[in-house]
């Protein structure tokens, strides 16, 4: 599984930028399927998961940015205590009306150079050149 999982987080910048997550018991992923950014894959990695570590699941951006947010909302904020999730639902908020390949790819630039504004300490992968942390973790 591991190997199948590095080989997923070398190809994820062939479609445009992904989102990267990690935490002490798992690594989030939404990798665009295609460079119109109409469908993604969640990828979700659990380290104590010897059965099942590594998931995917391949949905549309609309589910894609709900499941996206989610996640950062309910499950990254468990591990990161300052996470200031009221802030992240006040960027959303500007997002609505847009097109589901809008939000993700808007939502992911956000998070990725203004990661300071929503924690200290936000575990995101900001660029390919540190893609190796993650392989680093399975």
């Amino acid at each position: 599984m591991s190997e199948e999982f590095k080989g997923i987080v070398d190809i994820s910048y062939n479609n445009g930028t992904p989102l990267w997550l990690y935490t002490s018991d798992y690594i989030f992923g939404m990798i665009p399927t295609d460079s119109s950014g109409a469908r993604w894959t969640e990828i979700s990695y659990t380290f104590e998961d010897t059965d099942e570590p590594l998931v995917k699941t391949e949905r549309n951006a609309d589910l894609s940015y709900q499941f996206l947010l989610e996640e950062v909302e309910k499950g990254v904020s468990f591990y990161i205590e300052d996470l200031n999730v009221i802030s992240l639902k006040e960027f959303t908020q500007t997002l609505e009306g847009k097109s589901g390949p809008e939000k993700m790819s808007t939502i992911i630039t956000e998070l990725i150079k203004n990661s300071s504004k929503y924690s200290a300490n936000f575990p995101i992968i900001k660029s390919k050149d540190e893609l190796g942390k993650l392989k680093e973790k399975v």
